[in-house]
Order: structure tokens, then sequence, then C-alpha cells
């Protein structure tokens, strides 16, 4: 189905759908929030407080979503916010997403990624009302190889750092749940791991980020420090990454047994570009000259 299709799909399926999309209040969180808004969906959030600055408040996005303010570490709220939902569809996008901050923190970072996941399907596995469950992870979840290859999904996992590592965890979490609770002879819930890759889009406000940085050293008039500038990327829209979210959710409620599975979404080999490319394109939109130790882009 292309994405057209997809979309127009969606638009049918989300209209008055109980919803529940842990992490709302984050960069993805707050475009899918947005998103099922629009579709028409009765969606719950379940998140950390708003990030300052962050798009969620700058959206309104209190207005578009019940949003519970909670933990995932927390295993007693995240069960009476999905028992009060009472959601058909799941979207799981908590977790600690910054890869240096889980180097500086793994504790936190595998509380959050694993434990947060295990308290999720805890939550599910008593709510009968849940027909599908999407869980998102990373690209980064492959064990990387260092050959450039472009992985799919039947590849081997094996994340080294503690970001790829506990997504590698939720990965299997996921399907031991699956496995052992959710598809069983007395209950076929659809579950798939959705691992994206590089997104962009408006509203991301983490400076450690690509674009973000980027457009923090023009407003400063600082040269653009790129850590590895010639390493490849699968660059991706936002909007096609939730557009593939929200169609594997709708599948696997009308057929959960033919669509639960891993899934990679990404761009076609034309997307996959060095992160320096980036920084091309935007300089066709700003007067730029080259500067020791990095680009410098100014007006």
């Amino acid at each position: 189905m292309s994405g057209k299709n997809a979309h127009l799909a969606n638009r049918e399926f989300y209209r008055g759908k109980r919803v529940f999309v842990t992490g709302h209040t984050g960069y993805k969180g707050a475009w899918l929030t947005a998103i099922l808004h629009e579709l028409g969906a009765e969606a719950t959030g379940y998140a950390l407080t708003p990030p300052e600055g962050g798009m969620f408040a700058h959206m309104g996005g209190e207005t578009m979503i019940h949003s519970v303010t909670g933990d995932m570490r927390d295993l007693a709220a995240v069960k009476a916010a999905v028992e009060e939902a009472q959601p058909e569809i799941v979207f799981h996008l908590a977790a600690q997403a910054i890869v240096n901050d889980c180097f500086e923190d793994p504790h936190y970072a595998y509380e959050t990624n694993v434990m947060g996941t295990v308290n999720l399907f805890e939550a599910i596995r008593e709510c009968p009302s849940v027909r599908s469950v999407v869980v998102i992870t990373t690209d980064k979840v492959y064990e990387n190889k260092g050959d450039g290859a472009v992985y799919v999904e039947t590849d081997p996992l094996g994340g080294i750092d503690p970001y790829s590592s506990s997504k590698t965890c939720m990965e299997y979490i996921t399907d031991t749940y699956k496995r052992s609770y959710l598809q069983t002879a007395a209950r076929t819930v659809g579950v798939s791991t959705v691992r994206a890759s590089n997104v962009l889009g408006g509203g991301d406000h983490v400076k450690s980020r690509l674009i973000p940085s980027i457009l923090s050293s023009i407003a400063a008039g600082q040269p653009v420090e790129l850590r590895h500038p010639h390493q490849t990327r699968p660059w991706q829209s936002m909007l096609d990454a939730l557009n593939g979210y929200l169609a594997i959710g709708r599948l696997m409620y009308e057929e959960p047994e033919r669509y639960s599975s891993q899934w990679n979404i990404g761009p076609t080999r034309d997307g996959i570009r060095e992160v320096v490319w980036v920084v091309e394109q935007m300089q066709k939109h700003y007067t730029s000259v080259e500067y020791t130790g990095g680009v410098y882009i100014g007006n």
C-alpha cells in the first residue's frame, strides 16, 4: 500500500478509536498527538511533564488529548492509566531516546526503556480491550558490522551502547509478552516492534540533534560542529514514519496474526545521505563560509 493510500485508510480507521500513547509529550509523541486529534481518535497520553520549549506545549497539546502525567517506571500508575483509558490500540513511544544521555546515565536508561516496557505490557495483559500494540524502537538495534549494509528485519540484533542495548531489550520483551500472554489460545492481540530511521520535522527542541544544533548555531553566529560529517544516515520525514506506525497499528487490529512482526520504516536508498549533506541543503538558504572545526552558516 502506498503512503497516500495508507494515509487515507488511517484517516477512516482511527475516527472514534480509543488510543493510548506513551511518551505523547515528546518530539514524536507530540506529532502523533496532533495527528490522532486530526483523525478524530479518542486518545489518552501517558508521559512525563512536557519539556520546556517543546512542541507539545507550543501546539496546545493538552487540548488535543487526555493527558496523564506519569513515569513509565511506576507500575501502579501505568496500570491505572491503561485501565481508565480502556484502549483498543497502544503506541509505546516513551523512552530515554537521547544517545548521549543514555551513555551518561545507563541506569536510568535501562529503568525507563526496559522496565518501562515491562510495566506497559503488564498493564496491557490485564486490559482485555487492547487489540493492537505498536512498540517503537530504533534502527540502531541491529548488530553493527561496520560494512555500510542496509539491514533488514531478519538481521541479528545487538546494540552495544546503553541506548541501542536498551532498545534491543525492548525488542525481546515485546516478543516474550506476545508469545507468552497476548497471542495464545485464549487471546489474540496484534503486537509489533517498529524500527524507524532518523526522522526530520519541525518542533524538535533537543539541541544535540542535527537540525536543532544547526539552527542554534545560525542564531548564535557560531560554527556548526559536526561530530561525524561523513557518516551516512537514512533520513526520512517525521510524517512518513508516523504514517507507518499508524498503518501497522491499523493492520494488526484487523489481522493480528498476519501483521504482528518486526518492521523497518525508512526511506528508499536515495534517502541515505551523509550528515554533511543535510548541512549543505540548509546552506542553500543561508550564506555560508568555511570555518575551522566546522561549517559556519550566517545570513
